[in-house]
This record gives structure tokens, sequence and C-alpha cells, in this order.
């Protein structure tokens, strides 16, 4: 019976090595809630994301199974991104005209059917027109759709931008017809016809704790800097303006990436994201590639004109999940932060429409920093230098004595 005991007590204390030798590889954990089904999403929360790889390569459910097994977790790495289904729908343009009120194009579809967005496409460049659009079943009687509706092209040594998509109420006509009001024949090269559909995502907003704008006249520029309350992933910036006017600024999106200190102080290094314009047409709503920062700087280039009262900054990103398929009973952690961790390659990769619609989400415990094993150092055998000295003496003492002895029989030896 005791060797049983005995025998237990060493395979636990073995199972327990090699699971903590797997955890031991990462900074943190949390625990999972109990297991219920075969598959369950865990949601990444905030504060995880300053404590791993970019890539997110250095995330893993462990767990340990009432037969002492250590398990991985398999799961999938989901973005809730939203996504834009785009119906294009054929056409040609049946007339061109003039009037009084300025040029028509009129745009005959195939069929009847709804549409959302008219992308038009001039060969003009800086202009600012106003435009009228107008649909009819018939071509005898005419609705309006859209009116005083304004787009905008400009081109310069510094800037590049043209605003000509219509986004309009969802209409269902035959005809369309374009107004354009200017004094000028306008050159239109393209249209596309469409009928575009957002599928929302999931969508986290992140709060901002600090946010300050300054103006450099030398540079005639301004910054805006703005700090998050974690490093979070960010893909999308809208920025306030408080201006009852008409501007159109080149802006640099850019954020942290390092800081060194230096005799003179702390010297912070931003790497740009893009180049964007800010203006007052649109809502200023910026899609960025996905960035993990926790501060921000827009720089806004005013050339002579009076600095933009930016008074505050949405952020978002999108819902980061895990996807995860459990095979039995066990005690599971989320381990994470580990910067040599490569990308995990799991068999359910290729079988995503194997995962059921609708999965409950396991919530997680506190963060607790993983204990490591610290290689045992071994101690000099003389800590303290005063036993040096001392066996020091003693080894010159023995060896003077040797000395003096030999020298003495030497001496002997030669008087007799």
């Amino acid at each position: 019976m005791k060797r049983k005991i005995k025998l237990f007590t060493v395979l636990t204390l073995l199972v327990s090595v090699i699971s903590f030798a797997q955890l031991k590889e990462y900074d943190y954990k949390r625990s999972l809630d109990a297991v219920k089904e075969d598959w369950h999403t865990v949601t990444v929360p905030d504060d995880v994301f300053s404590k791993v790889s970019p890539s997110l390569n250095d995330m893993r459910i462990y767990g340990i199974s009432t037969a002492l097994d250590t398990i991985e977790v398999p799961y999938i790495l989901k973005i809730n991104k939203e996504k834009t289904i785009s119906q294009k729908h054929p056409f040609e343009i049946i007339n061109t005209s003039k009037t009084d009120k300025g040029y028509y194009f009129t745009f005959k579809l195939d069929a009847p059917t709804s549409i959302n967005n008219i992308q038009l496409s001039f060969k003009d460049t800086n202009f600012d027109w106003k435009v009228d659009l107008e649909g009819s079943q018939h071509l005898k009687q005419w609705f309006t759709i859209l009116e005083d509706y304004r787009i905008l092209d400009i081109h310069n040594t510094t800037s590049v931008y043209s605003f000509t998509e219509l986004v309009l109420p969802e209409s269902s006509y035959r005809y369309f017809r374009v107004l354009v009001r200017s004094d000028q024949q306008p050159v239109l090269e393209s249209a596309l016809i469409s009928m575009d559909k957002l599928i929302d995502g999931e969508v986290v907003k992140h709060r901002v704790k600090t946010m300050k704008l300054k103006e450099d006249k030398s540079s005639k520029s301004s910054v805006f800097e703005f700090e998050l309350e974690n490093k979070v992933p960010v893909s999308r910036i809208k920025v306030l303006v408080d201006a009852n006017y008409d501007y159109f600024r080149t802006i640099n999106i850019s954020y942290l990436s390092d800081s060194i200190h230096t005799e003179k102080g702390w010297k912070y290094n931003y790497r740009n994201i893009r180049t964007e314009t800010l203006n007052s047409l649109e809502s200023n709503e910026f899609k960025i590639e996905k960035t993990i920062a926790q501060k921000f700087r827009i720089s806004v280039l005013n050339d002579d004109n009076q600095a933009l009262d930016i008074t505050s900054v949405a952020v978002e990103g999108y819902k980061h999940e895990l996807i995860a398929r459990f095979t039995q009973p066990a005690d599971y952690v989320l381990a994470y932060g580990n910067a040599s961790a490569y990308r995990p390659n799991y068999d359910i990769q290729k079988f995503k429409n194997t995962i059921p619609a609708q999965l409950t989400s396991l919530g997680l415990g506190k963060e607790v920093a993983i204990d490591k094993i610290k290689p045992t150092q071994v101690s000099p055998l003389f800590e303290n230098e005063w036993w040096l000295w001392v066996v020091m003496g003693i080894v010159i003492t023995l060896l003077a004595g040797f000395t003096f002895k030999m020298l003495s029989n030497t001496n002997n030896k030669i008087e007799k």
C-alpha cells in the first residue's frame, strides 16, 4: 500500500513538472471557467495585448485532466471585422445634355434594381461642383434622390484628393440621371453603379485617457497627441473637429513605436501608419491597418490656414476572440507572453466549416504571473576574501618551511 502511495506521489510530481515546463515558457496565465461543451469562445481582454507579441503568436490554452494528462487546446484566432458585399449592376450611358441648370448624364440599367452607390470618375481636375441625382422608371417623370450634393477634386503640389462618390438611400429605378452644376462641360470617363451591403463586425470602443493639441507656427502645422488606457489593437480613428467653415488638410497618423532614454531625456520614435485628408465633406473616420499601440499622434499640415480645433477622437478596434475545441474535462488556463513563441498550427484551421454557429463564451480569471525556475547558482568556495588570504598565508608558510628544511639538509650533506 505504501509503495502505491509513493508511486502515485511520484507520478503526480512528474505530471506537475511536465505541465510547469510548458507553462514556464510564458509570463502570465488566467484560469478559464469550467468547460461544458466541445466548442467555446474566449475573448482576449484589452490588458493582454501589451504583454503579447505584435503577431499574437504567443497565446496558448493548456489544461490538466483528471487523468493527470497535459492538454494543449487547439484554437482559431478570430478578428471580428465588418464586411462589405458590393453587387455591381451593368448599365449604359444613353444621354448627355445641357440646360441652363448644368450638364446631365443619364444611365440606363439592364433592369429596375435597387442601388445605393454611384462612383463617378471625371477627367477633369481641381473642381468643386454641386450635383443632383434623380430616378425614373420610364423617362417621363423624374424623382429627386439627392440635391445639392457636393463633389470635389484637388490636385496640387502638396495634396491629391478626390471625392466623387454618390452615397444615396436605397433606390430602385430603371433610369438614373446626374445633373452637374458646372460652367464648363465635365468629361465623365467612367462610372460604377452598385448595391453595397455592410455586414457589421464586433467593434470594441477604446477609452482615450489623455489628449493634447499644440500648434507649431514655424512649420505651419499642428500636432494632436492622445493616449489610450491600454495598448490595444486599433483599426479605426474618427477625428472630431470644431469648425463651421470648409477645410481641407493633409494629415499623418502615427503611433509610438519605441522610446530611448538619453542624457537629454526621453526620445520618442513615432512610426507613420498612413497619410489621409481631414476635410469638411466627409466624416473624418479613417480605417487603418490593425496597429497594437497605446500612444498616437496626428500631424496636421495647415499651410497658411487657421489651425483647426481638434476637440476629440473616437478610437475603435475589432473584437479578438479564440475559438477553441475542448475534448475532455480539465482545469484550463490561458497562457501568454513569450516573444520567441511560434504561430501554432492546428488541424481545426482546415475544418472551419465544422465549427457550430452558436458558441458560448468562457470567462477568464485574474492575471497571474508565472513563476520561473531560476537556475541554481553554485556558491564560490570562498565567499569572504579573508579566508582566501588565510589559506594563502598557510600555503606560503608551508612552502617556506619545506624550503628551509631542504636547505638545511643540503648544508648538512656539504659539511659531511
